[in-house]
């Protein structure tokens, strides 16, 4: 199937309509004309448009072989300088990805990479043993695991009565 523009109209022909139907059609690729404009703003802004890092620090919380997992990427950072704490049953993973400095002769032809400092918490389940935290960076990926405690199972109390 294809998409195509006639007389301001838009019209979605099937291959064998396309065959039958090879008018003056015009072919639409909505991706190639969004890709222009985001080329066109780069061009217009001298190719200094950044994005803010706190928007693009993506998360997996999971739970796996009785623990809590959280797993985030972080390119660009070294381990020593991620600052993660839970405090109140919050989880925060704190960092700043720094840039790195450029001679006034270096022309920027595209800049894509987020720079600055960023976090990202999330609220924690209460079963977890929060004294046994323990924290992996590897390869520009974090990998937080915490065990859980398994809740009491409640027991019957047998109550006597009195005659």
């Amino acid at each position: 199937m294809s998409l195509y523009i006639t007389d301001g109209l838009i019209s979605i022909l099937s291959s064998k309509e396309q065959k039958t139907n090879m008018k003056t059609l015009v072919s639409w690729n909505p991706t190639h004309d969004l890709r222009g404009m985001d080329e066109m703003l780069d061009r217009i802004f001298n190719g200094s448009r950044t994005t803010n890092a706190s928007a693009v620090l993506p998360i997996d919380v999971l739970e796996q072989d009785g623990k809590f997992i959280v797993r985030s990427t972080i390119p660009g950072v070294a381990p020593e300088d991620l600052d993660i704490e839970i405090e109140n049953n919050v989880l925060s993973i704190k960092a700043e990805h720094k840039q790195e400095a450029m001679s006034e002769e270096a022309k920027v032809y595209r800049r894509e990479v987020a720079y600055g400092a960023f976090s990202r918490s999330i609220r924690l389940p209460e079963n977890l043993n929060l004294e046994a935290v323990d924290a992996e960076f590897k390869n520009g990926v974090v990998t937080i695991s915490i065990p859980k405690v398994e809740e009491p199972k409640p027991q019957p109390i047998k109550i006597s009565v009195r005659s």
